[in-house]
C-alpha cells in the first residue's frame, strides 16, 4: 500500500491537559508541605500561651460559650483581645458541642483547662499534611511520566509498513500482515486496536495527532484483507433437496410424480 507517509505526533491538547492536573497536584503538595512545616506548627505556638492563659481563668465550657452578658462569648472576647480575628474552631467546636448535648462536663472548668492544654494541629494532624503531600506529588509525577512515555511514542505508516518507534527503537508490521482491527470504540473514542499475529497495537486519537489517517488506511487494509463474501452460485443450489422454491413448474415433488 503506497502513498503519503503519515506520521503522528503528541496530541497538545492532551499533554496540556495531564500536564495542568500534574501543575495542580504539585501546588497542593506544596500546600500541604507548608501547612505540615510552617503553617500547624506556628499556629500551635501562637495559640499555645494564650490557651494556657485562659485555662487558669478556672472557667467551665458554658461559660466560656456563654452570651448572656454583652451578647459575644468570653472565648472570643478573650482571643480577639489576643490579636486573633476568632478563636481557634477546634476549641469553640468542642465547647459548643459539649453544651448542645448538654454534656455534665460543660460545667467543669477542668474539662475546658484540658481542651486549652491540647495543641490546635495534633502531631497527626502535621503528619497527615506530609503524607497527603507525598500522595498529591506521587500522582502528579505519574502523570508527567505518562505525558512522557507518550512523547517518545510515534507512528508511521510508510509504503504500506505500520511503523511503531519507542524511545528510538522502531518496530514494523506490513498491512499485508494485519489479521485484526477492532474499530468498536473507534467512532465514539477515537480507540482503533489492531493485530499483526501475536502482535496488537492501540491507536489512540487523543493521545496522537495524526493517528486517524493512519487508522483509516489500515480499516482500508482491514476491508481488503477480509472481503465479504462471494455472492451466491445459483448452480451451487443444484444439490439442494427439491423444495416448493426450487422444483421447476411440472415436475414432481419429492416422493410424488408428476401432473397428467
Amino acid at each position: 500500500m503506497g502513498g503519503m507517509k503519515m506520521i503522528t505526533t503528541l496530541n497538545k491538547e492532551y499533554a496540556v491537559r495531564f500536564a495542568g492536573v500534574a501543575a495542580l497536584l504539585l501546588a497542593f503538595a506544596g500546600w500541604f508541605i507548608y501547612d505540615g512545616a510552617v503553617g500547624y506548627p506556628g499556629e500551635n505556638a501562637r495559640v499555645a500561651p494564650v490557651a494556657a492563659e485562659l485555662a487558669a481563668r478556672k472557667l467551665s465550657p458554658a461559660d466560656w460559650m456563654n452570651t448572656a452578658r454583652t451578647g459575644t462569648a468570653p472565648l472570643t472576647e478573650a482571643f480577639r483581645a489576643k490579636g486573633f480575628d476568632e478563636p481557634p474552631a477546634k476549641i469553640a467546636d468542642t465547647f459548643s458541642s459539649m453544651i448542645g448535648i448538654q454534656d455534665p462536663r460543660a460545667q467543669e472548668p477542668e474539662v475546658a483547662a484540658a481542651v486549652f492544654a491540647q495543641p490546635i494541629h495534633t502531631p497527626d494532624d502535621i503528619r497527615a499534611q506530609f503524607v497527603s503531600a507525598a500522595i498529591s506529588a506521587a500522582f502528579a509525577l505519574l502523570l508527567l511520566a505518562v505525558v512522557g512515555y507518550r512523547a517518545c511514542v510515534r507512528f508511521e505508516l510508510d509504503g504500506g509498513v505500520l511503523r511503531r518507534t519507542v524511545f528510538g527503537t522502531p518496530k514494523e508490521w506490513p498491512l499485508t500482515a494485519l489479521t485484526e482491527a477492532d474499530d468498536s470504540q473507534w467512532k465514539k473514542r477515537a480507540i482503533l486496536r489492531v493485530a499483526f499475529g501475536a502482535d496488537r497495537v492501540t491507536l489512540d486519537a487523543w493521545h496522537y495527532a495524526g493517528i486517524r489517517p493512519i487508522a483509516e488506511a489500515l480499516l482500508a487494509a482491514a476491508g481488503k484483507a477480509n472481503p465479504p463474501p462471494p455472492a451466491e452460485d445459483p448452480d451451487a443450489r443444484a444439490d439442494d433437496p427439491p423444495t416448493a422454491d426450487n422444483v421447476p413448474p411440472g415436475a414432481p415433488a419429492e416422493g410424488g410424480t408428476a401432473d397428467a
